[in-house]
This record gives structure tokens, sequence and C-alpha cells, in this order.
């Protein structure tokens, strides 16, 4: 499976009203083109920091269901953030790392993912329900983590294949977060 379809597989079983963080690069660009909608706020050009944005969330809207769209080396980039997610429990949100070993966006560089195990890192830190997963073991366990309190934290394994890049996303910096804060608004 590659990341445009595990993404795919993930954006199919949101909820409506559910909270979308992405990391910046291809996962937006992917997650886009798969299911545009105002409740997502898609990152640019900060890596590591969608987990940041999402925790500010989750602490001010405790009920809300928010969820990461995230990748391999932007986690491993920011790896204070899974300490920070562990320690405070936000029961409503699901980090989502989508691991294809590289880091896609800036050439194919490996990562360190195959060499350190970020979902353990993950349960070391306070994560509730922690899961490794490839192929179609992706909706049970999504769906696992839906049903439970959180923080959960899913790794799917994804292919380096890349047989469509979707075009950049067509709104400036400001444009994204009026529309994200539009979407969300009581």
């Amino acid at each position: 499976m590659n990341r445009m379809e595990a993404v795919r597989l993930i954006v199919e079983h949101l909820h409506s009203d559910d909270w979308l963080i992405h990391a910046n690069g291809a996962i937006s660009r992917e997650s886009y083109f798969c299911n545009d909608r105002f409740k997502n706020f898609y990152m640019l050009g900060s890596m590591g920091l969608a987990p940041s944005i999402a925790m500010g969330l989750a602490l001010h809207h405790p009920e809300q269901r928010i969820l990461i769209l995230d990748g391999d080396g932007n986690v491993l980039m920011g790896l204070g953030n899974l300490a920070l997610i562990g320690a405070l429990h936000p029961a409503h949100l699901i980090h989502i790392v989508f691991d294809n070993g590289v880091y896609g966006t800036t050439g194919g560089q490996p990562t360190l993912s195959g060499q350190v195990q970020i979902w353990e890192i993950a349960q070391g830190c306070g994560y509730r329900i922690c899961r490794r997963v490839d192929g179609m073991a992706v909706v049970p366990a999504f769906q696992e983590m839906i049903e439970t309190p959180g923080p959960h934290f899913l790794q799917i394994v994804v292919s380096e294949d890349v047989p469509f890049a979707p075009p950049r996303i067509p709104f400036a910096a400001h444009q994204i977060k009026e529309r994200f804060m539009e979407g969300i608004r009581f």
C-alpha cells in the first residue's frame, strides 16, 4: 500500500465533525486531493509541528476528536511532542503516522524509522493504544482507536511509491488558517 492509498483509507473513515491536522508536504497534498474539508488544517513548511498544533487544540477543546496525519520524518524531528501528548493524555487525539522510511518531500533521503520503533516510543510516552500496521489492518486498528479514549498512535507502514503526485494546495497560509477557523466554529 502506498501513502496515498493509506491516506484515502483514513479520510474515508472520518466523521464529519473530526478535525484533521496535517504534517507539511505530500501528506497535506494527498489528503487535500482525497477529501478537502474546512475542518482540515494543512501545515505548510514546518516539519514536526503538526502534533503541537493538534495538542493546543485538544487542550482548548477536550471533547473534540482531533486527528494528526503525520510522517515518520516529521515525528522523528519532533519527538518531544510524543512525550507532551503522552503526559497530558488528550482523550480524543489520534496520531497517525505514515511511515515510508524516507523524507519524501525533500528528495527521498532515508529516515531512521527502520532502526527506531516510533510506535514503541509513543507507547513509552503514555499513548494508550499504539499499533504498527500495514495493508488493510489499518481499518480495524483505526476503528478501535475511534471507539476508545486516547491518546492513540497508529504507525502505518507504506511503500515509497508515489504513483501520482497531487499539485500543491491552492491556498496561502492565511487562507488555510481562515478556512480551518471557519470550519471549527461552534
